[in-house]
Order: structure tokens, then sequence, then C-alpha cells
């Protein structure tokens, strides 16, 4: 009986141990990501999390397993994620969860329904620290943006708004093309929302009427665009040149809030314009196009966590054609140097300006346009450099966007005997901070769909940040009253 009661002893002991391990099993797969599963498919849907015990996640992320080996595609909106149903934690989303499959694929759920054998999960942004409570995140190095992975997300409904002004660097929209494009296929469902995609004369993309061709990031980053319809001729090409374009960045969040945070791009070099309109019927036009596409440079695993460091572009025009016959040309270049990005600690921030603003080659002095009536366009330009997790602008973690917004005018021909007067508005706007932070007509896009489907709405910032006028200034030639006033 002595061995049976040992042997028993010892079974029971046994039993126990196999209990708390299956236990613990259990609560860090609450707690923290699986190890990853590569397939092969990283490159196009992002990397996996893993575990690692100097991270602590929030209670409600969600980690689905498997990771891009997990995913099935992802939908012409650029929001909606398919992926394997079967995939370990995929039982667990629901409305309100935080979703982390890879490093693209992270946000908010805000639907998730089965399609087709396929799980369809709608994520919109999500804040860094809804995902994060602890951790202390650094790259090692400076990431070089000169090779980066271009992620192309087609031509989803949201990219097709038209601009109304408003905001700090213009980022309000209206919803004119988009109510017609949801109103027409509000039968089809989520899936059907996407609008039809064109080639492109430029090899680019074909937006709200736009053929635009994205470059970046070895020279910088930028567009050639052109437009042609209803008797209006655009063209032109924005770009913000860069040197060796480098990212550093720092990122510290306990309790769920964030202690200190530090983005630095550096290898600015210069601003450059080009542009060129004209009609032949007095038509003009007032967009915001947001690029609904990634350049992408994956930093890896910091501390389990898949950073990238991402760029994305915003391009918009307004024309002012006051006679049949208006027409506008003008090109030009402003110097610039140093770094763009931000500090924050102890509640406050810095900023990180661009330094050493000067004309290379007059605008002003370039502007032509000979008409009957006063001629004027605006150019509007924003690059967001971003380091953290997510796609298509939708990133949690810090950020730092760039706006430019120039805009031009030219005189009547007819008052040319006393002053063909000419003028350049320059105006640049840094947003940063770290959260997320979209344009607000974009967000409002996005919801108009999101009611469609009583998903909710998202805001169009989450986090902490703020948005500095780091330059602004008038050009006016010649320096007469007539051309003031």
């Amino acid at each position: 009986m002595p061995a049976l009661g040992s042997w028993r002893r010892r079974t029971t002991a046994a039993l126990l141990t196999v209990a708390l391990l299956l236990l613990a099993a259990c609560e860090r797969g609450a707690a923290g990501p699986e190890p990853p599963d590569r397939t092969g498919g990283d490159q196009r849907y992002g990397a996996a999390p893993a575990p690692d015990s100097k991270v602590t996640y929030q209670p409600d992320v969600v980690f689905v397993g498997g990771g891009s080996g997990s995913v099935r595609g992802l939908s012409e909106d650029a929001l909606t994620w398919r992926i394997d149903p079967k995939a370990s934690g995929a039982d667990k989303l629901a409305r309100g969860k935080v979703m982390f499959l890879t490093g693209r694929a992270v946000g908010r759920v805000l639907d998730v329904r089965r399609d087709s054998g396929d799980l369809a999960v709608l994520l919109g942004p999500v804040d860094i620290t809804d995902v994060i409570r602890d951790g202390t995140f650094a790259g090692d190095s400076p990431v070089s943006l000169e090779n980066p992975t271009r992620f192309d997300a087609g031509t989803p409904f949201w990219s097709e708004y038209d601009a109304d002004g408003g905001g700090a660097g213009g980022s309000a929209g209206s919803l004119r093309p988009v109510a017609t494009v949801v109103g027409a296929r509000q039968a089809d469902g989520a899936a059907a929302l996407g609008v039809t995609r064109r080639a492109s004369a430029l090899g680019g993309q074909r937006i709200a009427g736009f053929d635009i061709k994205p470059v970046c990031c070895k020279n910088g980053v930028g567009a050639q665009f052109n437009y042609d319809d209803g008797g209006l001729r655009i063209e032109g090409t924005v770009q913000l040149m860069m040197k060796s374009p480098k990212a550093t960045f720092h990122l510290e969040i306990r309790g769920a809030t964030v202690q200190r945070a530090e983005l630095s791009i550096s290898g600015l070099a210069a601003l450059r314009i080009e542009i060129a309109g004209a009609t032949d019927r007095g038509q003009n036009i007032n967009k915001r196009i947001p690029i609904p596409l990634d350049f992408s440079v994956p930093v890896g695993q910091v501390l389990g966590v898949p950073f990238s460091i991402t760029a994305t572009q915003l391009v918009g025009l307004q024309t002012a054609f006051s006679a049949k016959d208006g027409n506008i040309k003008a090109s030009g270049e402003w110097s610039l140097g140093g770094s763009v990005g931000f500090g924050y600690a102890n509640g406050e921030f810095g900023v990180t300006e661009p330094w050493g603003l000067n004309v290379r080659n007059s605008i002003t002095d370039s502007i032509y346009g000979p008409s009957v009536g006063v001629n004027g366009i605006i150019v509007h330009y924003q690059a967001a450099f971003r380091a953290g997790l997510g796609a298509f602008g939708f990133t949690a973690g810090l950020y730092a966007t760039v706006t430019a917004t120039v805009g031009l005018t030219v005189g009547s021909a007819l008052g040319a005997p006393l002053a063909l007067c000419r003028s350049t508005q320059l105006g640049i706007f840094l947003d940063y901070g770290v959260g997320y932070s979209i344009p607000a007509g974009l967000a409002k896009a996005i919801n108009v769909f999101l009611r469609l489907i009583n998903a909710g709405t998202i805001a169009a910032k989450g986090g902490i940040g703020q948005v500095d006028n780091v330059f602004n200034k008038l050009d006016v030639q010649p320096d007469r009253k007539i051309c003031r006033d």
C-alpha cells in the first residue's frame, strides 16, 4: 500500500503539473501572439507578431495565428481583410475587438462575417496604445528608405472625393462622388463598393479622372499626374526631393500612456512643383486624391512587434479660371535641408522643422497664362511618414506629415499695359504625433460607407499630436499696389 499511495501522489502531482502548464499556455495565448508561421506571404501581407515577455498587450487584442498564411485576400476597399476562419483566434473576433494578424493586418474590428468560405474582417484605424499597454521600442540603427516595397490597394471608393477646403493644411473634403458611388451600389454590399480599376497612361493609377504615378523613395517622394475631361486639362509633378533618406524612431509606452516618442526622417533636399492647366469652357475642379498605396520598409520585429516605416501621399488641385480661355503654367523649386520629425516627453512636443527653405527657381517668375480673365490654381501636396502597424495610411504608431500648399495667380492680359500681376502663396504645415491621423475628408468618405452597413464610424485622428504652420509667405510681382490689392 505505501508503494501504491506513493504512485498515486506522483500521478496526482504530474496531472496537476500538466494542468498548470495548459493553463499557463492558455493565458499566454490571450496575452500575446503565437510563434509566427511563415508561409511566404510576408512580402504582400506583412509579418506576424511574435511573443516577447517585455511587451504587454491590451486585453481586447485578438491574435490570429498563421500570419500571412491565414490571409486570403484584401478587398478593393482596402479595409476588409479576408482570412481563414479556421485560423487560431479567428473565432474570437467581434466588433470592438482589435485584430492583430500581421504588421499590416491590424486594426479595430468594425464588422466581421462569414463570406464564401472566408471570414471577412472590416478593420478601422486604431491608436497604438489600444494595441500595446507596455513596451519600449526602438530601431537598432537608422532605417534606409531607399528601396521600399510598394503595396497597391487598387482604386478603393474612398480615393475619390471632391475637396471643399478647411482644416490645417486643407484636409477637409465633401462627398459628392462618393455618395454617387455608394448610392448606385448600395445593394451590392461591402465587397462591390470598389470603383472599377482602369489603366493609367502614366503607368500608375487612374483615380477620380486623374492618371497618377507616385514615386518613392531613393530620390524622395512625389507624383506625376494629368487630367483631361470636360474641356479641362491639367498636368503636373510634385516632389519632396530627398538624398539617402533614413528613419529613426523610439517609442515608450507605460500603462497605455505614451511616455516618450521620437521620429526623425532625414535627407530632405528640396520641394519641386511643376503645373500647367487650361480650359476652353471655363471649367473648374476642386479635388483631394489620397493615393491608395504604401511605400513600406519593414524594420523587423522589435520585441516581437513587426514595425514598418511607410510613406503615403495625397494630391489636391483647385482651379479658378474666370474666363472661357483660362490657362496657367508655372514651375519652381525651394531648397530644404536637415530632417523632419518630432520628439515627445513629459507631456510636451518638440518639432524638427525643415531648415534652409530658400528659393532655387522662383515659381512666381515662371507663372504664365495669357487670358482675358484672372486665372489661378492651388496645388496641395501631402507626404506622410509613419513608423508603426497597419496599412494604406491607417497606421498606428508615430507619424510626421509634411503638407505643402501653393496658390498661384496670374492677372488678366487686359491689365498688362499697367501691370501683369502674378503671385504665389506658399504654406508648409507639419502634422505629427503618436496614434493615427488621416485626412478629415477621407474619414468622412469612409464613414458614408460604414453607416450603410451599420459598422459605426471612424475618427480622423486618434492619440496625441499637433499641427504647426512652419512656413507661410506671399510673393507678389510686380510689387505694386494694383497687384497687392
